[in-house]
């Protein structure tokens, strides 16, 4: 969806720049800080498929033709096991193609879904390699909406590169996982189910905190995602996003 289109309101601002006094004067650009508040169709935004476009068209990821396309063992092993987690979470339809992050044939992406009654939730996988230790990593329903709303926002409205979205955006802890539902959180160990729901993850830039409330459940209600990016002195982001249930 197009800026033009979607409902938005942005207020910006930008800070003025900061001095250092040596034996010479330095300026420095401080990052523009801006906050976005933005509608969310779930039935129309929330598809895997159109998740993961957003990843190509902004060219953060390539499409591959391989099932998957990378020739290191450790690779496709860490892809498996996050396939077969991503099964036991029901995440079973709408699978993506596999695709290349920046280009980079181990750094892999891609996407299922699982269909909820509030809507379908949008799960995607990507590798980590840390110290030539290979991971996956997932994130699901609002983190996702959260990413590809920032993907959009950041690239039409602040111009950034692809490598700073990739950079400010993609979780890069060791072995992350976030399985959201747009129903909130489940406690693992009672199984109930929280209305809300927070994450914190880090980035190559910095930090991302996510904060998910389910206001009104039900056809017609909504959900309210508070997405705030740290990515130091390259971008500062507080994206606001009301998600409408069909």
């Amino acid at each position: 969806m197009s800026i033009s289109r979607r409902k938005l309101l942005k207020t910006s601002a930008i800070y003025g720049t900061s001095l250092a006094v040596s034996s010479r004067t330095f300026f420095f650009p401080k990052p523009v800080s801006a906050n976005y508040t933005i509608n969310y169709l779930l039935s129309q935004n929330g598809d895997s498929n159109v998740i993961f476009h957003n990843f190509i068209q902004t060219s953060i990821a390539q499409v591959v033709d391989n099932p998957i396309p990378s020739t290191d063992r450790a690779v496709t092993l860490a892809v498996e096991n996050k396939q077969r987690e991503f099964s036991e979470q029901d995440f079973n339809v709408n699978p993506t193609p596999f695709s290349k992050r920046l280009n980079n044939s181990r750094n892999l992406l891609w996407g299922r879904q699982r269909q909820e009654q509030l809507g379908p939730n949008a799960g995607f996988g990507t590798i980590q390699i840390v110290s030539n230790r290979v991971s996956a990593i997932s994130f699901t329903g609002s983190t996702t909406a959260g990413i590809d709303r920032a993907i959009e926002i950041l690239r039409t409205d602040e111009h950034l590169e692809p490598t700073v979205l990739d950079y400010a955006l993609i979780p890069v802890e060791e072995q992350f996982e976030d399985w959201g539902t747009w129903a909130g959180d489940v406690n693992p160990s009672t199984g109930e189910v929280s209305t809300s729901s927070l994450a914190r993850y880090r980035t190559r830039y910095g930090h991302v905190i996510r904060k998910y409330e389910l206001i009104e459940p039900g056809p017609g209600g909504f959900g309210m995602i508070d997405f705030i990016i740290d990515g130091g002195r390259r971008v500062k982001s507080r994206i606001k996003i009301r998600v409408g249930f069909v």
